[in-house]
């Protein structure tokens, strides 16, 4: 060791350690907090993923800043492109965005607010611990984030203090100049913390001390932005190409930027060091000191901002090369059952979980429908292969259902605000009542084909205009709750709820048709009069969980409709 210079590198090592994982904590909190108060914002957002091109960066980058990762907002994009929600083109001005987003955190951390730090943790510890409003409470969750996040970054500038004057340390620095190293050193450290703001934290606290010229952290900078594709690409194994096509999308983004920027460092430091703030009253380490923060938090903006100006013109040629890169097999690779929209990416944000939710409900709905279908075809006709059919599908109607209501607990263990709480209850409401359909059509119809089979009753009996009406407003009924489930328009709300009246009707005139024509003169007459009217009991009760389905969608999504319908 370096004569003249007492280190003990048990107390640095611990120290930046320490700080790191403060400052990783730090910023999990903050995010998860922030994740609460934007919920509703992020969905109005994601309402502009399949704008243009410019609408869609700046989607990227308010979803990033709100939920202050660009990784998270990644590894959301794979999940919508795996899930057939948008195209790879659409995608690749939100993973621009993504990484516009992902500065605001390297701003936030260059600012020097040491002597505040304490305030933000009382503060957040008082909000977060008593206030009653929950907004409050998120509100503290976030000034308690911010001020570990700080607090983690004085403990690294701690660590590192004493290395102001260690020779090995200050030429290691140094050397760092060589931008490939940097990028190298950049992309590994933030590929195994998965943080590109951990990366960004240790070259600020560096800078605050003065131990790493702008040109350094600018490399490091860079190679931070190579790194963080790294969880975006593990997020999409096990998924379609299309979710892979995502992940290299965006390593070939920042690829390209830094191939843009690694020969120009030097010029590209000047350039930032004349639009950010000078300490000229300062010189040598302290002046460095002073400025590198700011510096190495502008850098990193300007480079993201300058690779989307410059590559937002090319997402066709960027999208057809990912997609050579990962070509997509021309096959179905959803099983039967399986569900397609759940991400287990998004347990932790029940805001833009609960989109997905409803999706899926959309899906088993179709496949409920189906099964209603099948099942009253049952009853009129004794096809063996239909109830073959209707057996598998049904397994495979049960196995998605499982799987939702199953997500849904997850959701519910999940930090959410009561709002959410109330929408995953809707939820579930409408996984439950699908459910219900599904015995209808596995059970209770089934029976009644086997009893109509068994008694030798006529499927004729069973079939007549009054009834055939009847069926038809049921079974349209059931396709516009299962739409309302994805697409809740006010108007189809409403007619639906405004059907009861009409639909039980039709109901009682199919039963009064059915007594007319058999007249139960004998005991098959009787038995044909009971199986009529068990089925038409079996699709009134289709037609009010269709109605229970459109009330729990209406709560859901806050639909008005008129008071005499609530």
């Amino acid at each position: 060791m370096q004569a003249g210079v007492n280190l003990n590198p048990i107390e640095i090592g611990g120290l930046l350690i320490g700080g790191l994982a403060l400052f990783l904590f730090g910023l999990e909190l903050m995010t998860g907090a922030l994740k609460a108060i934007a919920g509703s914002r992020l969905q109005s957002l994601l309402g502009t993923l399949t704008a243009n091109r410019l609408r869609g960066v700046l989607a990227g980058a308010g979803i990033t800043a709100l939920l202050n990762s660009s990784t998270i907002t990644t590894v959301l994009l794979v999940g919508f492109v795996s899930a057939g929600l948008m195209t790879l083109q659409q995608s690749i001005p939100l993973i621009m965005g993504a990484n516009i987003g992902s500065t605001l955190t390297a701003q936030i951390i260059a600012f020097n607010i040491s002597a505040v730090i304490p305030f933000f943790l009382a503060g957040g510890f008082l909000l977060h611990g008593f206030a009653r409003r929950e907004v409050l409470q998120e509100l503290g969750g976030v000034l308690m984030g911010l001020g570990l996040l700080f607090l983690g970054i004085e403990f690294m500038g701690d660590a590192t203090r004493p290395l102001r004057n260690y020779e090995p340390f200050i030429a290691a620095m140094q050397d760092m100049r060589n931008p490939w190293l940097g990028i190298a050193a950049g992309a590994i450290f933030t590929a195994v913390v998965q943080s590109s703001a951990a990366t960004l934290a240790i070259v600020i606290a560096l800078g605050s001390q003065g131990l790493i010229p702008l040109e350094s952290g600018i490399a490091l900078i860079l190679g931070a932005n190579v790194g963080t594709c790294g969880t975006a690409l593990l997020a999409s194994i096990g998924k379609p190409a299309e979710a892979a096509q995502v992940g290299i999308v965006h390593l070939i983004f920042n690829l390209l930027g830094v191939l843009f920027l690694v020969f120009v460092i030097p010029q590209f430091a000047e350039f930032i060091r004349h639009i950010s703030p000078s300490a000229p009253e300062l010189s040598g380490t302290a002046r460095l000191a002073a400025e590198m923060p700011r510096q190495a938090a502008n850098a990193h903006t300007v480079f993201s901002v300058f690779s989307t100006a410059v590559l937002i013109w090319f997402t066709g040629p960027i999208g057809k090369l990912a997609q050579r890169l990962a070509p997509a097999a021309h096959k179905d690779w959803q099983l039967p059952g399986e569900s397609r929209y759940l991400d287990e990416s998004l347990v932790d944000t029940p805001a833009l979980a609960i989109a997905r939710v409803q999706l899926e409900l959309a899906v088993l709905g179709q496949q409920v429908q189906e099964l209603i279908r099948r099942s009253m075809a049952l009853v009129v006709e004794n096809n063996p292969q239909t109830l073959a059919a209707l057996t598998e599908d049904d397994k495979a109607a049960d196995a998605l259902s499982t799987a939702i209501l199953t997500y849904v607990g997850r959701l519910s263990e999940a930090v959410h605000t009561d709002g959410e709480g109330l929408q995953l209850v809707d939820l579930a409401r409408i996984g439950v009542c699908l459910d219900s359909i599904r015995e209808v059509a596995t059970t209770s119809m089934l029976t009644l084909s086997q009893r109509r089979i068994a008694r030798g009753v006529e499927d004729g009996n069973l079939r007549n205009i009054e009834a055939s009406e009847f069926t038809q407003a049921v079974m349209e009924n059931f396709s516009l709750a299962i739409h309302v489930i994805v697409h809740p328009e006010p108007d189809v709300v409403t007619g639906i709820l405004n059907a009861k009246s009409g639909i039980e009707a039709q109901a009682e005139a199919a039963r009064q048709h059915a007594l007319q024509v058999l007249q139960l003169r004998n005991q098959a007459d009787a038995v044909g009069f009971r199986l009529a009217s068990d089925m038409i009991e079996h699709l009134n009760e289709v037609a009010r969980l269709s109605r229970a389905i459109v009330k729990a969608c209406r709560s859901l999504n806050g639909v008005q409709v008129p008071e005499s319908l609530n």
